[in-house]
């Protein structure tokens, strides 16, 4: 149904849902080489506990997405952030290959999770992928600052394997700029994966079938409640959008979770030492989210984390989908990376995890009315999209059936708020700070 909208359009036009740690969903309990470690005091207390305990916990720590890689492609996503390392495989015996990672390594090579995503491609054949790799989402790291302990040999054997996966599907650098190519030309060649990868040069041999992942300009606006910084990113995105596509860049921005230190401090207290919540374990945990009001629980999970700062994301997307009706300054970039996705092209807002890897400790109840309330967050993105591309093209086929569809979709799964102190959820907190004078400049009321 996209097609007759954004043929024309380039894939720097677009907003793509995203998903942030995207193969965390299927973690091993072993810990990945290049692992960056939970600090001092957290690598004591495990080293007290065996291996296995202590990979539970870490994995229950890294696991962002309840969704494996084919799913979230079900789901909507089209930007995947996509982590590897070359270590160890997570059972004993074998050889040295390139797995995912985040803190604890998958259970399989990452090369299996690109032949699914190869076999879905294959029966999709107007879709288009966009993968960010790196090993800890920094691409402007290169050789063995990004892949420790790593040759460039192995390193280049992985692309060559990637290459032979996605043959004849990867946009081809050569063929000319990604700013200057439409949709409808990447149909024709089915040039349909996009490879944005860290250590370019070294990685790849500066392949035409990669970009360097350094074109890809990751911000980070803040999340959750942390409304302001967000929002300001977001009402001026139109004209960064305009600079990042002049220079051939993919704006990016995210809306993860960031659990703060002492959160994963307490975690680990309350985990491991006898009584630790009755000694007051809970309420210092709880101490480390002063900003929400009332609130005495403490995220013994990523996860957890996760979908608490999606219950105040959908505050910020929704607000940015309000204010672009009216608005042009106010939009979405080339992609969003976020935790939490959730069939049917949600993220998860309610308190019950999705899928969680077995459990270190409890998390919500099953029977929580709540539970797995989530928002329409693929839609709110395609959505954006297809505005921003009817409104230089009103007439276009398609435009007014593609709107009702979405909004329709939209309306399925909107902005869902209630008061859950427990939770830390709260259905008038915090107040949407409104647009500053100079962002209220470009009103554009559409008939």
């Amino acid at each position: 149904q996209l097609e007759p909208v954004i043929g024309q359009a380039n894939l720097l036009d677009l907003s793509l849902p995203g998903a942030h740690d995207a193969m965390t969903a299927d973690l091993s309990t072993a810990l990945s080489d290049g692992y960056e470690g939970m600090g001092p005091f957290i690598s004591k207390l495990l080293h007290k506990v065996t291996p296995e305990i202590a990979g539970r916990f870490i994995r229950a720590q890294g696991q962002t997405q309840g969704l494996k890689l084919v799913e979230m492609l079900e789901a909507g996503v089209r930007f995947v952030d996509f982590r590897i390392m070359f270590t160890q495989p997570p059972t004993s015996g074998g050889h040295k290959d390139w797995y995912n990672l985040h803190g604890c390594e998958s259970n399989h090579p990452a090369l299996d999770y690109l032949k699914e995503a190869k076999t879905w491609l294959d029966a999709h054949p107007k879709e288009i992928v966009v993968f960010w790799v790196s090993r800890h989402g920094n691409a402007h790291l290169n050789g063995t600052e990004q892949y420790p302990n790593t040759t460039p040999e192995q390193r280049q054997a992985f692309f060559s394997a990637v290459s032979e996966v996605f043959s004849g599907q990867m946009f081809d650098t050569s063929k000319g700029l990604l700013n200057e190519t439409s949709i409808a030309e990447l149909w024709r060649r089915n040039q349909r994966v996009i490879w944005y990868t860290a250590d370019y040069a070294e990685s790849t041999k500066s392949s035409p079938l990669a970009m360097d992942g350094t074109l890809v300009e990751n911000n980070l606006p803040g999340s959750g409640y942390e409304l302001k910084s967000s929002l300001d990113f977001f009402r001026s995105a139109q004209s960064r959008l305009g600079s990042a596509k002049a220079k051939n860049h993919f704006l990016l921005a995210s809306l993860a979770a960031s659990a703060p230190e002492c959160q994963l401090k307490w975690a680990a207290v309350i985990n491991f030492v006898p009584l630790a919540k009755e000694m007051g374990a809970l309420k210092k945990c709880a101490a480390c989210f002063s900003d929400i009001p009332d609130f005495h629980s403490c995220p013994m999970s990523l996860q957890d984390q996760g979908q608490l700062t999606n219950y105040y994301n959908q505050l910020i997307l929704e607000t940015v989908w309000a204010e672009g009706a009216n608005n042009t300054a106010t939009d979405f970039p080339n992609a969003i990376y976020i935790d939490g996705l959730d069939h049917g092209g949600l993220i998860r807002t309610g308190p019950q995890r999705l899928n969680p890897a077995p459990k270190v400790v409890e998390g919500s109840s099953s029977d929580d009315p709540h539970g797995t309330a989530g928002y329409a967050y693929a839609a709110t993105l395609i959505g954006a999209t297809v505005r921003r591309l009817c409104r230089s093209t009103p007439s276009s086929a398609g435009c007014k059936s593609l709107v009702g569809v979405l909004n329709a979709a939209r309306l399925k799964n909107p902005i869902q708020l209630w008061n859950d102190t427990q939770s830390g959820r709260h259905a008038d907190w915090p107040q949407v700070p409104a647009p500053k004078a100079a962002q209220m400049s470009d009103l554009t009321f559409l008939i």
